[in-house]
């Protein structure tokens, strides 16, 4: 079943932005982790076999007794990191998730999406053309003037000064002054951008991906965008490189696709991707097996997550993925490594897992 196009679905622009992020899904993943629904295990097993759920610690981290949907998720190192999520919320720990400190955001948008150059440096971006900005590690947030506003969805800065922000109607913007200034960038598409991968060992290499398999790549640092064919079509929402060639992307209807050139071209791995794999919520774009992001450790090692508490992994690049339990029915929207042994994972209901040594 293709999945509803996020334009034709939400008119000009959507109430509440990412479409997997409506109050709809919040009070779905309330009842079935109420009702004691596993997550992954148990709507995968309708659509095809799978191995016996891998288990890895993962551990919940208290956040304050808040209950909203958190997606934006930043670690500069294991133990410092903030989270970002409705009614503008920006989360801060220094200990690895032990404590939780809320900083002031000044704002009530639905803050997307974060990203720090270093401990001092970062940015949030959301709802009607949001960006804030920080230079003291959150105590203080300033507003940017975006010159859009149109919804945010994601955020990623090179260094202190230069970043790339996108969202709704294939807005892509730039800035090299640290967000002094925003200038938008020609994507020629009015698809939405959901997701920026910037490769950190050779920054020239930078790819955007979003509605209706929408795949954005540069080679110059983004001086010049590339549109690619992607025959697949489906909302993509997670991306990641390896290297200036390896790369997956995730999305609607689980799906997982690789690329061996850079992201000129495209196939369904293995795994999660391949076939139907769940059963569609009559009127609504959401899968029961939606994935929203993924990431790599090294070139073999990757993780994706999404609804219903979805945790995939792969050690062979790709080639298979298994379910991980996570001890959650509910939806997860973003996962995070800061270290090889550190991991983070993000979702709705205040949802922070952690996986480390402490």
């Amino acid at each position: 079943m293709k999945s509803v196009s996020l334009k034709s679905k939400h008119g000009a622009q959507g109430a509440n932005v990412r479409p997997f992020l409506r109050s709809f899904l919040l009070s779905l993943g309330l009842v079935l982790a109420v009702t004691g629904f596993t997550g992954a295990g148990d709507f995968l097993s309708i659509a095809r076999a799978s191995a016996s759920p891998t288990i890895e610690g993962w551990k919940f981290r208290d956040t304050l007794g808040i209950s909203i949907p958190l997606n934006g998720l930043a670690f500069i190192s294991p133990t410092e990191g903030w989270v970002t999520g409705a009614s503008g919320v920006i989360l801060h720990t220094t200990d690895a998730g032990k404590q939780w400190m809320a900083q002031n955001s000044g704002t009530t948008h639905w803050l997307q999406s974060v990203s720090f150059a270093d401990a001092s440096n970062g940015w949030v971006v959301g709802n009607d053309g949001t960006i804030l900005a920080t230079k003291d590690g959150g105590d203080t947030w300033t507003a940017q003037d975006s010159g859009s506003k149109f919804d945010l969805f994601v955020v990623t800065f090179l260094n202190a000064s230069e970043g790339w922000a996108g969202g709704f109607a294939g807005t892509l913007l730039h800035t090299t002054n640290g967000g002094r200034t925003w200038s938008k960038v020609s994507t020629d598409t009015a698809q939405w951008i959901m997701n920026i991968f910037f490769l950190k060992s050779n920054p020239k290499f930078g790819w955007a991906v979003g509605q209706d398999g929408l795949v954005l790549v540069t080679k110059d640092g983004g001086d010049t965008w590339q549109k690619k064919n992607n025959s697949v079509g489906k909302d993509l929402y997670g991306v990641y490189f390896t290297d200036q060639n390896q790369g997956w992307a995730v999305g609607t209807h689980g799906v997982i696709q690789y690329t061996a050139n850079g992201g000129d071209s495209w196939i369904i791995q293995n795994g999660l991707g391949r076939g139907p794999m769940g059963r569609a919520i009559e009127g609504d774009e959401r899968e029961l097996n939606d994935l929203h992001a993924i990431v790599f450790l090294d070139k073999k090692t990757g993780y994706a997550v999404g609804v219903m508490g979805a945790v995939l992994k792969t050690v062979d690049a790709g080639n298979t993925w298994s379910i991980v339990k996570a001890g959650t029915g509910l939806d997860l929207y973003n996962i995070a490594f800061p270290g090889p042994d550190s991991g983070w994972i993000v979702g709705v209901g205040g949802m922070i897992l952690y996986k480390g040594k402490s």
